[in-house]
């Protein structure tokens, strides 16, 4: 029943204050103490605003964020997707920063020694913050916003095309990165894409994190061995585009074609489902 989801006015109500708190107010007290601990904090932060609407509303949460069970075979077919996907989006990130430039408008350099100080292990004890605060929690806390809480009620009631849409791109502007924003809009379509065609938000979640674990490897082993390999620092080769190009879209089909544990909740757009009207704002 469409009572039990949001509709879209009221995820914007949750999705514009939580984003203002977290990047505005969260981010810049605990970001200063601890980086880590500012991005800890800030994952958490959309989390409590997922909590208290659910709370609020006396939803379902398995329901509205899509906690259902999912195919370990599913599962591992993520692993390489996800790997392909961040290839490909870290070349198309590339050749973005490469056309800013050309406008006089490239990333600016805070912001990308940012970036890489934040992933950068310098000693064993780094392992397990970088773990939680770059790696894990952003693909929890991150999937569970966006393509849980927003996918879902925009699937609902708008459809499946602009819920993917719309999700992908609300997601790309809640990093506040303009100039990452296609890159960042590309991978939040893939991880919407695995939500919608599983059913659930784990697929979503390990793509995300495996995605993450990507980003800090590749940083660190340009970083610390001059490997350019797995970082946008260098264009990828014409044959690395082409094997990375086939294993995400045969990962993505096999992915279409698995087996799903629970059904979809069906849209307004289902011309064979009466509309409902929901009572949650």
């Amino acid at each position: 029943m469409y009572l039990q989801y949001p509709t879209p006015r009221g995820i914007i109500r949750v999705v514009l204050p939580a984003l203002l708190v977290a990047q505005f107010i969260v981010w810049p007290v605990t970001g200063l103490v601890n980086p880590h601990l500012g991005i800890a904090a800030t994952e958490l932060t959309l989390l409590w605003f997922i909590a208290l609407y659910v709370r609020r509303n006396r939803l379902v949460s398995e329901d509205l964020l899509l906690l259902n069970a999912t195919p370990v075979s599913t599962m591992l077919l993520v692993v390489p997707t996800a790997l392909a996907g961040s290839l490909l989006v870290g070349e198309l990130d590339f050749h973005v920063s490469a056309l800013l430039r050309q406008f006089d408008w490239p990333t600016p350099t805070g912001l990308q020694r940012s970036i890489i100080e934040i992933q950068l292990v310098r000693s064993l004890l780094d392992l397990p913050k970088i773990g939680l605060s770059v790696v894990f929690l952003p693909g929890v806390c991150e999937e569970l916003f966006f393509r849980g809480f927003v996918l879902t009620g925009m699937y609902v009631h708008l459809g499946t095309k602009r819920a993917l849409f719309i999700s992908a791109a609300l997601f790309a502007l809640a990093h506040f990165n303009p100039w990452q924003f296609p890159a960042l809009f590309a991978m939040g379509l893939l991880f919407a894409v695995l939500v919608y065609w599983t059913h659930s938000i784990y697929p979503a979640i390990l793509a995300h994190c495996t995605n993450n674990a990507f980003s800090v490897t590749g940083i660190n082993l340009r970083t610390h061995y001059g490997l350019d390999g797995l970082a946008s620092g260098d264009p990828l080769s014409a044959v690395a585009i082409l094997l990375s190009a086939l294993v995400l879209c045969g990962g993505l089909w096999a992915v279409s074609r698995g087996e799903r544990v629970m059904p979809l909740v069906t849209s307004e757009e289902d011309p064979y489902v009466p509309r409902r009207h929901t009572a949650n704002r």
